[in-house]
């Protein structure tokens, strides 16, 4: 058990940068002491101590909110001193100060703990992009070059548990090791039954201008329609031998409603997608819901949708992926867990793949706007198949070596590597012939 003393304001912040830095990450019991005359966090047992500097709270004007453009930090700085471990400065200044039992540091890891977590800077309104999304590019680890793609919480919690060795604390052993976990979301089940036969030979068409090509689809079709081949979006068996290989579990997002341009290709209750869920549940892989377009900011939909599924599946749904990733700080969170939603993963980036919540393990959710922890746990995106080819793109050469760079730092830091790849991207429709390379590069 270690004391730690803080300041006596933004007391519910600070309480949930310390147990999750603390107990969540490093697995260390802690009794959080608010001191009147207390300027600093003091980590205290037996007589050693670690002193972490306030760079952040401490500096907000009683009665203002943190919540504001002018307290995100310019720039990241990456430590150069010895004893810091080269970590990227989000709040503070690198100077260190370390003797046999006591440590001081003028980094504030926590207020960088609950910068990167928390992702307050996404709630403050700057420009969306097309889908009212928080841009990648005015993200801080994005404008700074490189550091989207390092798990910044992470090296944080390294780092303490180095100091505490360091000092003699005896830490408890890491439970957690490297893991792959896979996802699909299911945006469009199959391809020849998404939309009628016309638009879809109209579509194919249109797109190579090609009268030989469009008989060649004609033939896929009637194959399809007869049974004697698979539908070129019908790769859930191919994910699934995948995942076991890896000695995994597939998690399949299924869309429950919808109406927009954006959905509307199935619904969950056709006796196909039952049969489909059936088999995936049959294997023994998971099922989780996709709230629809809309649903974002919406608790009434998120909550129909989730017992659409549910309903369609025979099991009770407690998973889920916002679609298109579509997410507002923190609304999204609050509706998620008042609809009885208990694990998420829709945050990453669509156009950068990466940490974009500094860390490559599930953590607690904090509501920045009631102050307080949800019962939440968020599961970062890391990797999507779009991500790659659509928004930045690569080629798949390319796209193999940054999602290896990726890999390499969760391997380090024994965390989750959570990669989105849609059963849709592994067909040689629209494009994706040969994609599947990344995916089983990735996985293994």
């Amino acid at each position: 058990m270690i004391k730690v003393y803080i300041p006596n304001n933004f007391i519910p912040e600070r309480t949930y940068a310390i147990r999750t830095l603390l107990t969540h990450y490093c697995g260390i019991p802690v009794d959080i002491v608010v001191g009147h005359n207390s300027s600093q966090y003091e980590l205290k047992w037996e007589d050693k101590s670690i002193v972490i500097a306030d760079h952040f709270f401490g500096k907000i004007p009683e009665g203002q909110s943190y919540i504001h453009e002018s307290h995100i930090p310019k720039t990241i700085v990456e430590a150069s001193s010895i004893g810091f471990q080269n970590i990227p400065i989000l709040f503070g200044k690198e100077q260190l100060e370390i003797t046999r039992d006591h440590i001081v540091c003028h980094v504030d890891i926590f207020a960088g703990v609950f910068f990167m977590l928390t992702r307050w800077e996404e709630s403050l309104g700057k420009r969306k992009d097309l889908h009212d999304r928080f841009p990648a590019a005015e993200a801080l680890v994005v404008k700074n070059e490189g550091y989207i793609l390092r798990p910044i919480v992470d090296e944080y919690s390294f780092l303490l548990r180095t100091w505490l060795l360091a000092i003699g604390y005896s830490l408890p052993e890491i439970s957690s090791t490297f893991k792959t976990v896979l996802s699909c979301d299911v945006d469009i089940p199959f391809y020849w039954r998404s939309k009628p036969l016309w638009k879809n030979l109209g579509g194919r068409l249109l797109k190579h201008w090609n009268i030989l090509n469009t008989l060649k689809d004609y033939k896929s079709f009637r194959a399809v329609k007869t049974s004697a081949d698979k539908d070129p979006y019908d790769t859930y068996d191919y994910l699934m031998d995948l995942a076991e290989k890896g000695e995994s579990k597939m998690q399949f997002n299924f869309i429950g409603g919808g109406k927009t341009k954006y959905e509307g290709y199935y619904k969950i209750d056709e006796p196909h997608i039952k049969a489909l869920i059936d088999h995936i549940i049959s294997r023994g892989h998971h099922i989780g819901v996709h709230p629809s377009y809309d649903s974002y900011k919406d608790e009434l939909l998120i909550r129909q949708e989730k017992e659409a599924v549910a309903s369609s599946a025979g099991i009770s749904v407690v998973r889920s992926r916002q679609h298109y990733l579509r997410f507002a700080v923190p609304e999204t969170w609050q509706k998620l867990s008042a609809s009885g939603i208990i694990e998420d993963s829709t945050l990453g980036y669509a156009a950068e793949p990466g940490f974009r919540c500094g860390t490559c393990k599930p953590f607690p959710v904090f509501d920045i706007h009631q102050r307080e922890q949800l019962p939440l746990t968020e599961r970062p995106l890391l990797i999507m198949d779009v991500s790659f080819r659509m928004y930045k793109k690569l080629s798949i050469k390319e796209s193999i070596k940054l999602a290896e760079q990726i890999k390499e730092q969760v391997k380090k830091h024994n965390g989750e590597l959570v990669v989105l790849w849609h059963n849709s991207s592994l067909s040689e429709v629209d494009g994706w012939t040969d994609w599947n390379a990344v995916l089983e590069k990735v996985v293994h």
